[in-house]
């Protein structure tokens, strides 16, 4: 009986064999993916991970593709698969792979647009026939500048469609599952020029956070200034001047202008933080403000410009313009505005909705003085007549010479015209006839 009950406890005892762990047809892709990504096989690895998340969207399978895109040395996919992956609520956690996305998105940004998809919930998208995610997306796509075909699959029916993106600009991309048509939509833009980053390296990227927290608070994007010069790089040396800044807001179609600045005051009393909004069509700033900083941290910095920024914005967005049309006879006269030059007749000026003080003057002419109040969103014309200067004729009369200097005047006019003839006479009659074969 003991030894029964030993021989079953040896049994009992023998180590099992671990359980065949059956992978999922997802999981099986994504092994053999990473085994090609490993080979440096791109294609092989492409069709498996790709397919692997099709069948099973994840976070994961974003990290795979966004990790395929950096070998392949698609930057900026690689750039926005990962930061989604971070973004992405759902991901398991894995420290070594959350690092090496945060480090790779850490970098430099290329040129790109950022594009909003607003669908169902649950479509697979594409962009140019590569998979990039299922909707609804954690943040804007981040595409190339250029001509894109999307596309969103439902089980039963896929939608496409062609967009053009513009660097630093952002979209808005709408598919009607209804209709199976797409539309587009670029949104209203602020062109951010800002000094901030490059005396604050610290503290870059919560500056960036704050300035474009503060642009959406009244509903614009935030367009950088490096991504605007891509269109007019001839305009890079003179950027920091405001009709710089104006010319390249009409180059890339964005109405305004946000300026920052950090530098320090006058007698040494801390930093003084200069922030000005402008309207690319008109010389006065739409909104302005200096605030003093004594012995500011880069982290206070950040708070103050968290708190200017968006109330100052909100009142530059809703300050009114208005059209000055001036006409004048005659016409290239000159109008000015205060001391502001506003240019030469036949004019047509975007100014603010406000009184202003207006001097046209021509040359010859008296000029004209008016005060005008400008009327918000319409035109005000002006048809003026200058009044000539009555000018003063001065005449000056030669002194009248006596007649006796005139009658020897003529005398020796006659004297000389007879001299003159007689000369020529003799000069022309031979001094000896010997030589003068035709003389009889």
């Amino acid at each position: 009986m003991w030894v029964c009950l030993l021989q079953a406890q040896r049994v009992q005892a023998k180590p099992r064999k671990p359980p065949v762990v059956q992978l999922s047809p997802s999981e099986k892709l994504t092994e053999q993916g990473l085994q090609a990504l490993a080979e440096r096989d791109f294609s092989r690895a492409y069709a498996a991970l790709s397919e692997s998340f099709r069948l099973t969207p994840s976070a994961e399978g974003l990290l795979h593709l966004g990790r395929l895109a950096q070998a392949e040395q698609r930057t900026l996919e690689a750039h926005d698969l990962l930061r989604r992956y971070l973004l992405d609520p759902a991901r398991k956690p894995d420290e070594a792979m959350a690092q090496l996305a945060q480090g790779f998105t850490a970098g430099t940004l290329p040129p790109a647009g950022r594009v909003t998809l607003l669908a169902d919930p649950g479509a697979l998208l594409s962009v140019d026939e590569r998979i990039v995610g299922v909707l609804p997306l954690p943040s804007p796509l981040l595409l190339s500048p250029g001509d894109h075909r999307l596309a969103i699959e439902y089980p039963s029916k896929r939608l496409s469609g062609q967009v053009t993106v513009a660097a630093g600009r952002q979209f808005e991309v709408r598919f009607d599952r209804s209709t199976g048509t797409l539309l587009v939509s670029l949104l209203p833009a602020i062109l951010t020029v800002s000094d901030l980053a490059t005396t604050l390296p610290d503290v870059q990227s919560d500056l960036a956070t704050v300035i474009e927290q503060s642009v959406r608070s009244v509903e614009q994007s935030v367009l950088p200034v490096e991504q605007a010069l891509l269109s007019a790089p001839h305009l890079r040396d003179c950027i920091s001047k405001a009709n710089c800044q104006q010319l390249l807001a009409q180059k890339v179609d964005v109405e305004y202008i946000l300026h920052a600045s950090l530098r320090r005051g006058e007698k040494g009393d801390g930093q003084l933080l200069k922030l000005t909004v402008r309207h690319r069509d008109i010389a006065d700033p739409a909104a302005a403000i200096e605030t003093k900083c004594p012995r500011c941290s880069p982290a206070e910095v950040v708070n103050l410009l968290g708190r200017t920024l968006p109330s100052l914005l909100t009142g530059a967005l809703k300050r009114k313009s208005s059209t000055l049309s001036v006409t004048t006879q005659p016409v290239s006269a000159e109008v000015l505005s205060g001391k502001t030059r506003l240019g030469m007749t036949p004019l047509r000026r975007q100014l603010w909705a406000d009184p202003v003080q207006l001097t046209v003057r021509a040359p010859g002419y008296r000029p004209v003085h008016t005060e005008v109040t400008l009327p918000p969103s319409q035109t005000l014309t002006l048809d003026l007549s200058l009044e000539p200067v009555a000018q003063t004729v001065v005449r000056t009369e030669k002194p009248k010479t006596p007649i006796h200097r005139r009658v020897w005047l003529w005398v020796g006019v006659g004297v000389a015209s007879a001299a003159i003839t007689t000369g020529l006479v003799l000069g022309l009659v031979p001094q000896s006839h010997d030589k003068v074969g035709w003389l009889p």
